[in-house]
């Protein structure tokens, strides 16, 4: 072996390193030195080859051609070189160019995917005749392709289906056939096929995971469809728009800030991919979730965004009345409501409005009737049951309450606000240590909720475990410090612990948060009596005094 040939083999050695290595630049100018060596022919062929892969690497498609043209200058039939012609010459639209490039493949290689090339190119250029000539011209063996069968089934008609399952007959794990057939049965609702095909696919195939996700939500088993809607998205690199499917699933399991972050990606893919279609729905999700979290606000603004000509634009005004009733006028969002609820019966979101409206009037029972009436349009709701499970709770309907629950439990064993209802009601019956049972099992499978960690901590208080309802009730404040009665409870903790400054710390920051809850200054000024601050006593003891004044004036 010759020197040169030596050297020349030691820098393409070296180019392979620096490929695996991600150094392709490098690799490259190592390829140029090389070439610089006067060899046969041979070795250049597959130097400019991988000159070319490289380029590609970097996304330089002009160079990569050029680099692949120069070996079919040297070899016209170098497979892989035409093979990748093609790919760049279909990728720029050059699609003329492309099957000239097919044409030469199929002459030098009669493989399958020379054919594959050709014909794609052919369907392109919308000669789908011609096409089918040319499937239908080849060697029974080829036909047999599954890639070439799966093309020529685009162009099928209504043989489409019946060429896509004769594809899966002769290769069951055809990506392709599978998903298109996945696809076909899903709209038809037979989703016992759709399960059949997904499951031939690769369990990080993202469109295969959102398909079973939402046959579980269908059959109300929520906590596996959210597994496989985290699961699609994961894998789907943005793709698709799961966000929205996954925030309607998480509603139905009453994960409202969950569901809110899903609805504002599904409207952030609106915009990043110009896909507006749905876009009303999902502001009008989107302000529904924002007024159940009293932020009336940032609702109205998204209720504002529906164009008046969108179906849901009436529907929005109705929404709109929530907000009256939960900021100003009662009375007022009633009667507007009342007379929507005579012309239209059947809006999910007029009746759960005017519940809400029954609700905040403390009129349970028609409340109650409402979310009744909503259960026979949507029987597989988990809202509209968890908020009848709740008003009965409220009417003191225990046993009535406790029924609903072990009914609607056996079809979702996972919702955490089944636990938080029991809870409810068993701190209601006294029955403390059930209560603390249940409202653990609801912080097994939610920790995001302030109003849960506060609840433990009640409970905890209540049974004099002073110590451990600390804990809980920091873990409310640190979710939600805003809150005046979680301030009151940790001061009661401290209180019973005899940590009597950090006991009066809290019921400050109660007060400040609220200042017109009589409760809380009289504890301040147990507190301070305790303490034996004279001055402080004197003070609490002046503000109780102006607060029960201006209580009795007001009655």
């Amino acid at each position: 072996m010759s020197k040169n040939r030596e050297f020349k083999i030691e820098l393409v050695k070296k180019a392979f390193e620096y490929k695996f290595l991600k150094k392709y630049q490098e690799a490259i100018e190592l390829l140029k030195k090389a070439l610089e060596y006067e060899e046969d022919g041979y070795d250049d062929i597959e130097i400019y080859s991988f000159m070319g892969q490289l380029y590609l690497l970097m996304q330089n498609q002009d160079k990569a051609l050029e680099a692949f043209n120069k070996t079919l200058s040297i070899k016209a039939n170098h497979i892989f070189s035409l093979q990748k012609c093609f790919e760049i010459y279909y990728d720029k639209n050059e699609i003329n160019k492309a099957l000239e490039t097919a044409d030469k493949l199929c002459k030098s290689d009669r493989s399958p995917v020379s054919y594959y090339y050709y014909i794609k190119a052919l369907i392109k250029l919308n000669k789908k005749e011609e096409a089918l000539e040319t499937f239908n011209s080849l060697d029974e063996t080829i036909k047999l392709d599954s890639d070439l069968l799966y093309l020529i089934s685009t162009i099928s008609g209504s043989k489409r289906k019946m060429m896509l399952e004769r594809i899966v007959q002769i290769d069951e794990y055809n990506k392709e056939a599978n998903l298109d057939l996945a696809k076909m049965e899903y709209e038809a609702k037979n989703y016992n096929k759709v399960i059949k095909y997904c499951l031939n696919l690769d369990d990080d195939t993202p469109l295969a995971n959102y398909y079973l996700a939402m046959i579980e939500a269908s059959k109300n088993r929520y906590s596996k469809a959210i597994d496989l809607f985290v699961k699609a998205i994961k894998f789907d690199n943005n793709e698709h728009d799961f966000y929205f499917d996954l925030a309607k699933t998480y509603i139905d399991v009453a994960w409202l800030s969950e569901a809110l972050d899903a609805v504002k990606k599904s409207i952030n893919y609106s915009f990043i991919h110009n896909k507006h279609d749905n876009i009303d729905e999902k502001y009008f999700l989107m302000a529904w979730i924002l007024i159940k979290q009293n932020k009336f606000s940032q609702a109205l603004l998204n209720l504002s965004s529906i164009k008046k000509e969108s179906p849901l634009y009436s529907k929005a005004q109705v929404l709109e009345q929530t907000i009256n009733l939960k900021n100003v006028n009662l009375a007022s969002a009633k009667s507007v409501l009342e007379k929507y609820y005579n012309e239209e019966k059947d809006n999910p979101i007029l009746l759960d409005t005017l519940a809400i409206v029954y609700k905040e009037l403390k009129l349970y029972k028609k409340a109650i009737e409402i979310y009744n009436q909503a259960l026979l349009k949507y029987p597989d709701s988990i809202y509209y049951n968890l908020e009848i499970i709740d008003l009965l709770i409220d009417e003191k309907r225990y046993s009535e309450a406790l029924e609903l629950i072990d009914k609607f439990s056996k079809n979702c064993t996972n919702c955490p606000n089944i636990y938080n209802s029991l809870a409810r009601i068993f701190y209601r019956l006294k029955n403390l240590d059930e209560a603390l049972r249940c409202i653990n099992l609801y912080l097994n499978l939610d920790k995001n909720t302030a109003e849960s960690f506060y609840f433990k901590g009640l409970i905890l208080n209540d049974l004099n475990k002073f110590q451990e309802a600390k804990n809980s009730i920091y873990n409310a404040i640190k979710l939600n410090p805003n809150k005046a009665k979680y301030y009151s409870q940790m001061s009661r903790s401290y209180f019973n612990l005899n940590e009597l400054e950090s006991a009066l710390l809290y019921i400050k920051e109660a007060i400040e948060l609220d200042n017109n809850e009589i409760s809380y200054k009289k504890q301040a000024y147990d507190i301070a009596l305790a303490i034996g601050n004279k001055t402080q006593i004197l003070m609490y003891e002046n503000q109780l005094k102006r607060s029960e004044k201006i209580l009795r004036l007001s009655r």
